[in-house]
């Protein structure tokens, strides 16, 4: 029971850092894109709803 757990409890951490780590990249490439092209992401109806539902807005550039 211990050792079944504690395989739950390592596949949970491993599963949260790859998503922390999916995360750092997003933003990075974010941060690498210049003003304009953020700004068209944001227009766009798909991906806008996305960015600003993590806070990304042109405020931020």
């Amino acid at each position: 029971m211990k050792e079944e757990l504690r395989a739950r409890i390592i596949a949970y951490n491993r599963a949260v850092a790859a998503n922390r780590e999916k995360a750092e990249d997003l933003m990075t490439i974010l941060g690498a894109l210049p003003p304009g092209q953020v700004k068209n992401l944001l227009k766009d109806e798909t991906i806008g709803p996305i960015l600003e539902k993590y806070g990304i807005t042109e405020e931020d550039k």
